[in-house]
């Protein structure tokens, strides 16, 4: 028996979501939030989404010695 939600991604924000451009898993050890490099924190390319931040204008990226 199903509920309809077993192929559901998490959500941009939830700490699970990994987008293209992150270093790592957010909600980790060692990581912070920063500003797209390929959108420059817009989250637009091109009139598109970004394909690095998901369109959320910030990646997850590794920091301190880790």
């Amino acid at each position: 028996m199903t509920d309809g939600h077993e192929h559901e991604q998490p959500s941009p924000g939830s700490g699970t979501h990994r987008n293209p451009g992150d270093e790592e898993t957010p909600a980790i050890p060692q990581t912070a939030e920063n500003v797209c490099r390929t959108c420059g924190g817009s989250g637009r390319v091109n009139g598109d989404s970004c394909p690095d931040c998901d369109g959320t204008g910030v990646v997850t990226e590794t920091v301190g010695d880790a």
